[in-house]
């Protein structure tokens, strides 16, 4: 044995020897860099870099300290930061989360101008502080970007914080909406305005849901006339598809809507921004666009951080390899908390994101006509109150190009979706979807649509409950719109969800052993190729039959995955049909519905079926319960081997904070 030890010593011998790991310190706001340590993240971020280029094999850790770390833009990593496999380079906070990074720049008091506060409501006065705005953002032509359908992400000129979170723009109504009438072109009529409403408001706005339920607007105000308590508005631009009569909607940007905490108004004229804080004086205002841009870098971890307060988005991570955010907190950004596209094996996990703008997440990888996965992950992450400013089309996760994960998170509590799947062979398993959707419609939690070649995704084992549409709204579970083909929706507990699994006009998708509690109708069918929306499928310039032109479905590759799709336009395509609906649990609950032309003849339909045993408090469980354990039983007896809901994986996600865990 000794002669071998010795040999092997030899050998070593002639190794390099790893390199002492490395530690970059770097001081929070207000206090002095530590001996070997750095000022700014931009700085550790260099220093790090040099350090790289001396010795590649070191580990690398940036350390922030306990506090403030106040950015003016984005600290930026190239393809030559990063680390190696098995050697990262670490972007790391304390364990406990004290660290803070933050795009923002405290205000300070000026006086209020006489000629302002003469204006301001009788509630605001002696409440509203002004506030002197850096130039930039004072003299900014407007406040924001229009917000339309399909518009380009684009990030207000700044938002305004307090102590308790983001502020709005002061509007009107202060709660809820008014009618829009009278509706011609981008022109409309409100009544019963406040006096002088809309005297010298040059950056005013109109925004609410102008046509459908389901699509927000948000669109300045380019000619106002009030006459008495009325006004006729005309808008830079139609609303899509035009206002409909009773529109909602509500006037933003007004002086005269600046009477309750919490709420903001800008004078361009004299750069001074008017704000009435919930508590004390202190007011910050976002000025940088990103916080952390990565462009090419790989084998990155950013840890332990809270991250808050961009005008646009937290995180962008553009290429690369193995980037990952974990452990941290991303909140409060104009635009979305984390968008990560082109990237491989990267993703976020055992993150709190909330208070974004827009999306919470966006994962975009691999490439969809190699059908190569991009590996891109979403897990153990609490989302919620996410579309803050842009409450329709910005969802918790929004998922393209193929095989990303969305695994074992709580996505709760906002009026926006959870997940919007587009691409290929995505995975949404083990995740808890509640209360969403308020005052939203035609709009479901889980939602695809529009393109037959977007298969082999599963949504599988999650646990949805409470999604429920009022009076004048309806919305869906699982919400396959628009011949949404090649889903596998399985093992599933629906429990109070509208119209929990919804089948628009699609083919191939399969619905099995899934559990419907006090959730109807468990599953809907139509057909409407054949009926309202034929022109979707037999107009060659349609945006189905583009995204079915867009990949080649007739390669090898192609029709060894989804045999079923290259002849589709030769095989009725307007047809709802070979979707397998077998093996589901209705408790409570109406059996499948078949409207628009959709018939049962067309699909597979077996063994769905209520429960053999029911126990006596099941009806008041139906009612009050937020337990998927309670329904674990209902197959017994039934025949059937439902899949295990992973409950215990939902119930630790969604606990605590990520510092808590």
């Amino acid at each position: 044995m000794r002669p071998l030890l010795l040999h092997a010593a030899a050998l070593l011998v002639g190794l390099p020897a790893m390199a002492a790991p490395i530690e970059i310190p770097v001081a929070a706001e207000g206090t002095r860099p530590q001996p070997g340590g750095v000022a700014t993240l931009a700085e550790a971020v260099a220093e790090a870099r040099r350090r790289r280029a001396r010795d590649p094999r070191s580990a690398i850790t940036v350390a922030l300290s306990s506090g403030t770390h106040r950015l003016s833009g984005a600290v930026r990593f190239g393809a030559q930061d990063g680390g190696s496999a098995g050697v990262p380079l670490v972007i790391r906070g304390p364990a406990d989360g004290s660290a803070s990074l933050v795009g923002t720049r405290r205000l300070t008091p000026v006086p209020l101008d006489p000629a302002l506060a003469a204006r301001l409501p009788a509630a605001a006065r002696g409440r509203v502080r002004a506030y002197r705005l850096p130039p930039a953002l004072g003299k900014a032509a407007r406040i924001q970007a229009p917000i339309v359908l399909n518009g380009q992400p684009s990030p207000p000129a700044f938002e305004v914080f307090d102590g308790e979170g983001a502020l709005h723009p002061a509007r009107w109504p202060a709660e809820g909406f008014a009618k829009a009438e009278d509706g011609n072109g981008p022109a409309f009529t409100l009544a019963n305005l406040p006096p002088n409403a809309l005297r010298d408001e040059p950056d005013l706005w109109a925004e609410g849901y102008w046509r459908w339920g389901w699509l927000f607007e948000a669109l300045p105000v380019m000619r106002a006339a009030q006459n008495g308590s009325g006004a006729r508005l005309t808008l830079d631009r139609t609303p899509y598809e035009g206002i409909r009569a009773s529109a909602p909607i509500r006037l933003v940007h007004l002086l005269a809507g600046l009477d309750r905490p919490g709420t903001w108004w800008r004078d361009a004229t004299s750069g001074t921004l008017l704000a009435w804080p919930r508590g004390g004086e202190a007011v910050e205002v976002s000025v940088a666009e990103t916080l952390l841009s990565v462009e090419g870098a790989s084998h990155l971890r950013i840890e332990s951080l809270r991250l808050a307060m961009a005008r646009g988005d937290l995180v962008s991570v553009r290429g690369g390899h193995d980037v990952v955010i974990a452990d941290s907190v991303l909140s409060l950004a104009g635009g979305r908390g984390a968008v990560i596209t082109g990237a491989s094996a990267s993703g976020l996990q055992r993150c709190d994101i909330a208070g974004t703008g827009a999306e919470a997440v966006i994962l975009s990888g691999g490439e969809r006509r190699t059908l190569t996965p991009g590996g891109l992950f979403l897990r153990d992450s609490r989302l919620t109150a996410y579309a803050r400013r842009e409450p329709t089309q910005h969802p918790a996760v929004a998922l393209d190009g193929v095989g990303a994960e969305v695994a074992g998170n709580d996505i709760h509590h906002s009026p926006a979706y959870a997940v919007h799947i587009r691409g290929n062979d995505h995975r949404v398993t083990g995740n808890e979807i509640a209360n969403l959707l308020a005052g939203a419609t035609d709009t479901g939690a889980i939602y695809a649509g529009r393109d037959w070649t977007a298969r082999g995704s599963v949504i599988a084992g999650n646990f949805l409950h409470d999604i429920r549409g009022g009076a004048d709204t309806e919305v869906k579970g699982v919400y396959l719109d628009d011949m949404a083909s090649g889903f596998t929706v399985t093992g599933n507990l629906f429990l109070r969800v509208d119209q929990p699994v919804f089948l628009g006009g699609g083919r191939d998708n399969t619905i099995e052993g899934n559990v419907f509690v006090a959730s109807s109708p468990a599953i809907h069918v139509d057909s409407r190729g054949q009926t309202w929306a034929r022109d979707a499928v037999s107009d060659p310039q349609s945006e189905l039959r583009a995204a079915y032109a867009a990949m080649p479905v007739e390669s090898a590759v192609w029709r060894a995955r989804y045999p079923r799709l290259p002849g589709l336009l030769y095989d009725r395509p307007a047809v709802a049909t070979g979707n397998a609906i077998t093996d589901n649990v209705l408790v409570l609950s109406d059996p499948p519905r078949f409207t628009d032309g959709g018939q049962a003849a067309e699909q597979t339909l077996a063994r769905n079926r209520s429960p053999a045993k029911s126990r006596a408090d099941l009806e008041t469980l139906a009612r009050t319960s937020h337990d998927p354990a309670d329904f674990a039983g209902l197959a017994e007896g039934a025949g059937l081997r439902l899949p295990t809901i992973p409950s215990g994986r939902m119930r630790r996600s969604s606990t605590g904070v990520p510092f808590g865990r």
